[in-house]
């Protein structure tokens, strides 16, 4: 049992473990844009069924939720803000991700599914572009006020640590 707690005990200093973390943030990110692309080159380009891009469907999403919670939790939002931004940040990222999705998501699937009728892809690029832009703005009111009362709360505890 001795061996065991040794094996598990922490032997790098502060500046080995920031690079450790480094590294590790390095290595997450890359797996998760790659497990991203291979799900959208499988299931768009090469027209793999549902049944075999699902288990990297799975990985990508539990990946998305752990991101989520444990930044909401923490009352964090990137390293590009300090501070959870408001509704106006949410309407902007909630229109280009519309826009995007919609337009790539719009475009393949009609593509796919009927002989490119114009008419039919912009109705489905608008419907697409909609239903993202939608998605997406409720997902970062949602997310966003966990992470401002969260945020709110350990401001309160670090001023009740200071008196």
């Amino acid at each position: 049992m001795g061996s065991l707690k040794n094996m598990f005990e922490k032997k790098v200093d502060e500046r080995q473990e920031l690079e450790l973390l480094k590294v590790e943030h390095i290595g997450f990110w890359s797996v998760y844009w790659m497990l991203l692309a291979s799900v959208l080159i499988q299931g768009i380009f090469m027209n793999k069924g549902v049944a075999e891009v699902l288990p990297e469907f799975i990985v990508f999403m539990i990946a998305c939720v752990i991101i989520i919670v444990g930044c909401a939790r923490k009352g964090l939002w990137s390293y590009q803000s300090r501070k959870v931004p408001g509704v106006k940040s949410y309407l902007l990222y909630s229109g280009i991700t519309g826009v995007v999705a919609g337009l790539f998501f719009g475009i393949v699937n009609t593509m796919k599914w009927t002989e490119g009728d114009i008419q039919t892809i912009i109705i489905s690029v608008i419907c697409h572009m909609i239903g993202f832009f939608a998605v997406t703005f409720v997902a970062f009111l949602i997310v966003g006020s966990i992470a401002k009362k969260r945020e709110a709360k350990l401001a309160e505890m670090d001023c009740e640590e200071d008196d």
